[in-house]
């Protein structure tokens, strides 16, 4: 179980990072452009080519990584349902986990505990634990380990095991929305990938502005100087 809180580990911290500076806040609307802002650079980023409409840019860094800046329209759909398409296609060049095959926590074998105090709630059975602490939901099964956190409209998701971590972080309020993917392997995936993502936000009613992001370092991080530089290309063309 350690080598999966280790996986948790670091997939909180990719996350931290890929979050940008504001939140789905639903005090203003936020507004995003008929065409995109695309500076020459942001950073370590370099743009390398741009759509004659204004809709998708894109960027390369100088660690192998790859970002585009796309407009995302919703067109009357739910943003998580735009969005599920990107998700799948992320998720083909970084398949980073599965759940486990074995049976509920009910059915594994070897010795039981249980606690219930008020806001925390634990029972392991051998490698296999439920924790519940204050809305914190974590299971583990072996080398796996998921992370389920709700605070009021954000929901973060979890998911770690052997080959590396998937987060899912959404917020959607009345008037925004701010949606999170990350796929963070422990080694390099066929695709030649080790991290990919997005991260995307707007008014809840679209476009959306995502950024997409791509790894081809193993020590390439979603956070501070180069996705820093990926989350200041958002808000450059978000505005509250």
């Amino acid at each position: 179980m350690r080598r999966g809180v280790s996986r948790v580990l670091l997939a909180l911290a990719v996350l931290a990072g890929g979050t940008t500076a504001a939140s789905a806040r639903d005090d203003a609307i936020w507004r995003t452009p008929a065409a995109l802002d695309c500076p020459t650079s942001e950073g370590t980023l370099t743009r390398i080519a741009q759509a004659a409409d204004g809709r998708t840019c894109d960027y390369q860094g100088k660690k192998g990584e790859w970002v585009r800046l796309s407009l995302v329209p919703l067109n009357g759909r739910s943003a998580a349902e735009v969005m599920a398409p990107a998700k799948a296609e992320l998720y083909a060049l970084a398949p980073v986990y599965e759940p486990p095959a074995r049976g509920p926590l009910g059915d594994a074998a070897g010795e039981v505990t249980k606690v219930d105090l008020p806001f925390i709630h634990v029972r392991t059975v051998g490698d296999n634990a439920d924790v519940k602490i204050f809305g914190i939901k974590i299971h583990a099964d072996g080398d796996n380990t998921d992370v389920d956190i709700t605070r009021g409209r954000k929901n973060t998701v979890v998911r770690a095991g052997m080959r590396g971590a998937q987060v899912t972080s959404e917020e959607i309020g009345r008037t925004n929305a701010e949606m999170i993917y990350v796929l963070a392997a422990d080694r390099r995936m066929p695709s030649g990938y080790w991290t990919v993502g997005y991260v995307a936000k707007g008014p809840v009613n679209g476009p959306l502005v995502k950024a997409e992001f791509r790894t081809t370092q193993k020590n390439h991080r979603v956070r501070d100087g180069d996705h820093g530089d990926l989350g200041r290309l958002i808000n450059r063309n978000v505005k509250g």
